[in-house]
């Protein structure tokens, strides 16, 4: 029985490396396969010696990766090709690979395009030369792909580059992640980082956000971190939302935080956004902790509005307040605001 168990075991492990390992059916290429026995960066080195334009490409682990499967099942790597129409949608499908491709555009002697294909599409290559390394050691990619986004200026390229290290399944995804998000980097580069950290769902993760709220000096990247905070799953991201909101140095961090702690928290917070709302020693955040109440799930959002315009001691925020009631659809707003101007 052990053995029937062991055989059946090295067929699905078996079945799983050949799926990886299968190579995308390419059209219009010039194609050539190797090896990359000596790692990815020598590839990649030799290939940028070429004078013509090519494309490198590869498969890499990827944690369920989900693509559309709404469109004709040729993907375009050159310019000219048809621009697809909602009206061209073969299906509403969307389907889940446990690989995906990278795909790299060499020319000038440089990379200058990075592309994620779907596995189970063909890709035309517009009659260059393609060719498709197998034997990449995730590590080796991501590596690689982290130079990429260190040392190149053009933001898409560089976009790109830290979107495909954050597919790839393999440990040293999320701490690369973290590096890029570091202080020493450029601020575009450290904010697509640190979105992709939030996206990885992961308690580690969060963490790593929690430590760039709590202690980084950069007012702005600060700010776009309480929005990847609301994107984490983290059971204690709205926590800290909630922190940043009372104890940030800046006003703006604080009112962002509001916004999505409103967002993300709902009737659980409603309390501390009322709390900013009558006591934050900044107006403009005051008021902003107005709008965030207003955004609050229904019927909350209007309960809480007509506490605050009816004790508030700030006229700012009660008519702030009165404001968001007129926008509301609850037939209570319009019963207080009928009081209000019979008084």
């Amino acid at each position: 029985m052990l053995s029937k168990v062991r055989i059946l075991a090295a067929i699905i492990i078996l079945a799983a490396t050949t799926a990886f390992a299968q190579q995308p059916q390419f059209l219009h290429a010039q194609l050539t396969t190797a090896s990359a026995d000596h790692g990815l960066n020598a590839e990649l080195d030799s290939l940028r010696r070429e004078a013509a334009p090519l494309w490198v490409g590869y498969n890499i682990p990827v944690a369920q990766k989900t693509f559309s499967d709404r469109y004709p099942r040729i993907d375009y790597l050159e310019a000219d090709h048809p621009t697809y129409k909602e009206e061209d949608a073969t299906s509403s499908s969307e389907t889940s690979y446990d690989h995906a491709v990278l795909l790299f555009r060499i020319a000038n002697h440089t990379i200058e395009k990075i592309r994620v294909e779907n596995p189970n599409r063909q890709i035309d290559a517009g009659n260059l030369r393609v060719f498709w390394l197998s034997n990449i050691a995730p590590g080796d990619s991501i590596a690689t792909l982290k130079a990429l986004a260190l040392s190149n200026d053009e933001k898409k390229l560089r976009d790109n580059a830290v979107f495909a290290i954050s597919i790839h399944r393999s440990p040293e995804t999320l701490p690369t992640l973290i590096g890029l998000a570091a202080p020493a980097n450029p601020l575009d580069l450290r904010e697509k980082a640190a979105f992709w950290v939030a996206n990885q769902h992961s308690h580690e993760g969060f963490a790593a956000l929690q430590n760039f709220a709590r202690k980084d000096t950069d007012a702005a990247f600060r700010e776009k971190i309480a929005f990847d905070l609301n994107v984490s799953n983290d059971p204690d991201a709205v926590k800290e939302l909630i922190r940043m909101a009372h104890q940030d140095a800046s006003p703006q961090v604080r009112r962002q935080a509001q916004f999505w702690m409103a967002t993300k928290g709902g009737k659980v917070v409603a309390g501390d956004l009322r709390d900013l709302a009558e006591n934050d020693p900044d107006t403009q955040v005051r008021k902003s902790a107005v709008f965030a109440l207003s955004r609050l799930p229904q019927p909350e959002a209007t309960t809480q509005l007509i506490q605050v315009a009816g004790t508030s001691k700030d006229p700012a925020v009660r008519k702030q307040a009165v404001f968001w009631l007129g926008q509301s659809h609850d037939p209570r707003a319009l019963d207080y605001l009928t009081r209000l101007l019979q008084q």
